[in-house]
């Protein structure tokens, strides 16, 4: 897979959380074969084990039954991984931000308060056998006296998002399902690269977002789905997912590409400042508008292999256009 690294901005990453309708804010994955917590929680292990985290090493449970998320991403790597969250924060069950699946998974949980700052009572009327923190260790001090925080900073560390998906997996020792999920996104990413290899080297692409005051972002996190199928990335759009503000005068950046790719939420509709962008005239101007070679995407933002593959999906639907 492709090694490029993420922003080291702790908001580049948090533009994607808290059930913000922005153009950053797109989350799914699948609930495919994900169990309820409650079938198998009859009590928490145990027998502990040391893990090596972020904040030096933590006794944790053997095998975690009732974990609590601190974030948005925490929750959608638990279910990745088979474990449906016993808390979450506020707003992370979203109908326009994930499939009906996982809405219907996530909206009975317990709520802890907004991402980033949870309300240690809500959290410990859950019950957590462990906690999963990956952006607000500073807020996380009350909760160590509850259940061990697991704390892998994320939004320092350049990870990328399965590298970060491989420690909460080995948080709750669930490896071999994480092995399971990564190699049905390699086998996709090597059916799509045999099947469209004329389409994948005769097009140039780039993938951008609305933002505010007639800006808008080069760049995110859906750039490692692409870099792994071999697309060619256009626009002067460097290595990692980084954005890269731009003002809608400088739109000509997009010139160079063949395909354009731009989020929308689950309900079909793009986020309000990408319809701006969408609406402008110099948008219009540019090629691969004029060729209708501008294409929506739902799984914008990554964080699980379900989201990859959602997102190769409808990658495929576009390489037959493109």
């Amino acid at each position: 897979m492709a090694r490029s690294r993420g922003t080291s901005d702790p908001l580049g990453r948090r533009r994607f959380l808290g059930g913000l309708t922005s153009a950053a804010a797109l989350l799914t994955l699948s609930a495919c074969g994900v169990s309820e917590s409650g079938d198998d929680e009859k009590e928490a292990s145990s027998e502990e084990r040391s893990l090596k985290t972020d904040k030096g090493v933590v006794k944790v449970p053997q095998h975690p039954k009732r974990v609590a998320a601190s974030w948005n991403y925490d929750a959608l790597m638990l279910l990745e991984l088979g474990l449906v969250p016993v808390a979450v924060p506020d707003g992370t069950a979203s109908r326009q931000l994930m499939p009906r699946d996982i809405f219907d998974k996530l909206e009975g949980v317990k709520t802890t308060g907004a991402p980033g700052t949870p309300n240690a009572q809500a959290v410990a009327a859950a019950k957590p056998d462990l906690i999963i923190d990956q952006f607000s260790w500073d807020k996380t001090k009350a909760l160590r006296k509850i259940a061990p925080v697991v704390y892998y900073d994320w939004a320092h560390s350049g990870a990328l998002w399965h590298e970060q998906l491989a420690k909460v997996a080995k948080a709750v020792n669930r490896e071999e399902r994480l092995n399971a999920e990564r190699k049905k996104y390699e086998a996709r990413l090597k059916e799509l690269k045999s099947t469209y290899r004329k389409q994948i080297a005769g097009t140039k692409w780039a993938i951008l977002s609305g933002g505010q005051n007639s800006q808008f972002q080069l760049g995110g996190p859906l750039l490692t789905v692409m870099r792994d199928l071999g697309l060619k990335i256009g626009a002067g759009i460097k290595g990692g997912a980084d954005f890269q503000p731009k003002s809608y005068e400088q739109m000509d950046v997009l010139d160079d590409c063949t395909a354009l790719i731009y989020p929308t939420q689950f309900d079909g509709k793009p986020p309000p400042p990408t319809q701006d962008l969408l609406d402008s005239k110099l948008w219009k101007s540019v090629p691969a508008v004029k060729d209708d070679k501008a294409f929506p995407i739902k799984h914008y933002t990554m964080c699980t292999y379900r989201f990859a593959l959602g997102a190769l999906d409808e990658i495929e639907d576009m390489l037959k256009k493109a």
